[in-house]
């Protein structure tokens, strides 16, 4: 019996050394093991980085250690606002998760790619200059494509309401240049404008970080007498329909879910 508990004790001092051994960096008896070291940089990456770049890391880990337990060290994690922070972190996390495993291994074929560009291919050979009115939400973005239903000048509301007026003041850049297909970069976007005819005023539509777009196409000229499908085409044509599959897959998935699950919906305490 003395020998087998001598044997455990020397198995558990052995595991506890070969777990030091795998310790990389220690603040306050929080570690960074080589196993979460590289979570963040895998081996294959750090062996080919240099031990400048290693160290850096280490610098960047030890100081956000410091200020996370420094930060629990002054009770914010049980503050109520950071509690409700924390739990939409997760929530947000999870259902990301959640999409990204069940999306899975969607992917665009070649034959895809191709027959987008042929569908496609006439607008390849245009570029179109636009006046644009880029506003800061969906709510003046419709009231101004009303205004504009209405009869008002749309270049006197671009210069007055475009959020482009204030890079520069003079030069507000309501009208761009000749932009070829592709330019853009935003398929669906680009979709709608090629689509368009000289004089014509488009609806709202959704452009970057939530702001908003009217464009007034001025005028539309053939560049090319033959379009080319180019790998940056392609890769452009790739993300497109991806993002297209992605938002369709969401949309068929979460309906798919909703008869799991109990939904109710009162206004009455928000009046």
């Amino acid at each position: 019996m003395k020998r087998f508990f001598l044997l455990l004790l020397l198995l558990l001092l052995f595991n506890c050394a070969e777990q030091e051994k795998d310790i990389i960096v220690t603040v306050n008896g929080s570690n960074l093991t080589k196993q979460e070291f590289e979570q963040y940089v895998p081996d294959v990456d750090y062996q080919q980085i240099g031990e400048d770049r290693i160290k850096s890391f280490l610098d960047d880990w030890v100081q956000q250690e410091i200020l996370y337990l420094q930060a629990k060290k002054l009770g914010m994690h049980q503050e109520d606002s950071v509690k409700f922070v924390l739990a939409q972190y997760t929530k947000n996390f999870l259902a990301m998760e959640l999409v990204r495993r069940e999306f899975g291994t969607t992917t665009v074929t070649e034959q895809e790619i191709r027959g987008y560009f042929e569908q496609h291919q006439d607008e390849f050979l245009y570029a179109v200059k636009l006046a644009q009115i880029v506003l800061p939400t969906r709510e003046l973005a419709m009231r101004t494509s009303e205004e504009i239903k209405a009869g008002a000048d749309f270049f006197k509301l671009a210069r007055e309401r475009s959020l482009t007026r204030y890079q520069d003041p003079e030069n507000p850049r309501i009208i761009t240049d000749y932009l070829p297909r592709g330019v853009i970069a935003d398929f669906a976007i680009e979709e709608i404008i090629f689509s368009m005819k000289p004089g014509e005023i488009s609806d709202v539509i959704p452009y970057v970080q939530g702001t908003h777009l009217i464009v007034k196409v001025v005028d539309k000229k053939k560049m090319k007498a033959k379009a080319e499908l180019t790998d940056e085409i392609k890769g452009q044509i790739y993300n497109h329909l991806m993002a297209t599959k992605y938002q369709s897959f969401l949309k068929d998935y979460v309906d798919s879910l909703k008869t799991s699950y109990k939904i109710t919906t009162d206004l009455a305490p928000l009046k």
